[in-house]
């Protein structure tokens, strides 16, 4: 039967956050969800996620999340440097860590083997009242990731480490009737300074703007190497399903008077690492209805990218069906 009103002790509560466990609440939230009075599941898995899922011996068991707000804090003046702002990199990559262990722990509470699925969002709550906005401290951020907790008895993984995975319920089923299996997200983040990158003597000229180009690549450059070190320790043979961000933003210089302008680049890589699993023939290969995968969508429409020409046929859908409520509604009237 379903848990009573609970009263929750707070600052034990806290005090299992801090050693890097769940807060109470949560874990009497997947005590029901999982136990054995569970009348249902929650989970954000489409429809045709769900059935491709069932195919590969997939059983969903919970919505879980995880999330943390970090802050920032002063770091050191950076003004006149070009390279990467170490602090901020490291904050941004420990809200993600802090965020994705909580999931993992979540996911573990429920005796899950793995959460696909993984949804990224991130936000700046506060910026800072030094310097340029809150670019050089005291900035706080929140990290929340949320995916689908569930049972794959055939998938290889350390006991109460949950393989969590990015990739949707379509992708981790081709992955698995062709022997590949997810061994977890790999991620990093960058944010890369530079300054002055428009040189007084460019202003009226065309052409390349060599310093930002430069800067770019350099970004990208570190956070790749870091990506593909974290995929060669968790035993990865490839990276798939990579989300990368880059975001540019030009900013004042800091100096009194400067006409100069600086910029700051953020690189932000999401993804995760596949390998091939040695007892794939352990997994379901049942025949699948031609109508699923005629339905199931491509590409990445789970993290806002619109299929091309799906948005003109939604919307010729709509049309009609408010054409046939006009003419329900004619119909109506003229028969009273």
């Amino acid at each position: 039967m379903p848990l009573g009103k609970q009263d929750i002790d707070l600052a034990e509560s806290l005090r299992s956050l801090r050693g890097g466990g769940l807060p109470t609440r949560a874990r009497l939230r997947l005590a029901e969800e999982a136990g054995p009075h569970r009348k249902l599941f929650t989970s954000d898995l489409s429809t045709n996620e769900f059935l491709l899922a069932r195919e590969i011996g997939l059983e969903p068991i919970s919505q879980v999340m995880g999330s943390s707000i970090y802050h920032i804090g002063r770091i050191a003046d950076y003004k006149g440097k070009t390279g990467e702002i170490e602090t901020i990199s490291s904050a941004h990559r420990e809200a993600r860590r802090l965020a994705l262990k909580r999931l993992a722990l979540e996911a573990d509470a429920v005796a899950a083997d793995v959460v696909v699925g993984v949804h990224l969002a991130e936000r700046l709550i506060t910026k800072g009242a030094h310097g340029k906005g809150g670019d050089d401290g005291d900035e706080v951020i929140e990290f929340t990731v949320v995916g689908t907790a569930a049972k794959a008895p055939w998938l290889e993984r350390r006991a109460k480490d949950p393989v969590l995975t990015d990739l949707s319920g379509q992708d981790l089923w081709a992955l698995a009737r062709d022997g590949w299996a997810p061994c977890g997200m790999v991620f990093d983040f960058c944010r890369y300074h530079v300054w002055h990158v428009m040189k007084q003597d460019s202003w009226s000229a065309g052409g390349e703007v060599r310093s930002a180009t430069d800067g770019v690549d350099q970004a990208r450059d570190l956070v790749a190497g870091r990506v593909t070190q974290w995929a060669r320790q968790t035993g990865a043979e490839f990276v798939v399903g990579s989300d990368i961000t880059v975001k540019v933003h030009e900013i004042p210089c800091g100096w009194e008077g400067c006409p100069l302008n600086d910029l700051d680049i953020d690189v932000s890589w999401f993804a995760t690492g596949v390998k091939r699993m040695h007892n794939a023939a352990e997994i379901p290969h049942p025949g699948v209805p031609p109508l699923i995968l005629g339905m199931m969508p491509l590409g990445k429409k789970k993290r806002g990218a619109l299929l091309e020409g799906m948005e003109s046929e939604d919307e010729e859908l709509r049309a009609e069906a408010r054409e046939e409520e006009e003419r329900a509604a004619e119909k109506d009237e003229g028969g009273e």
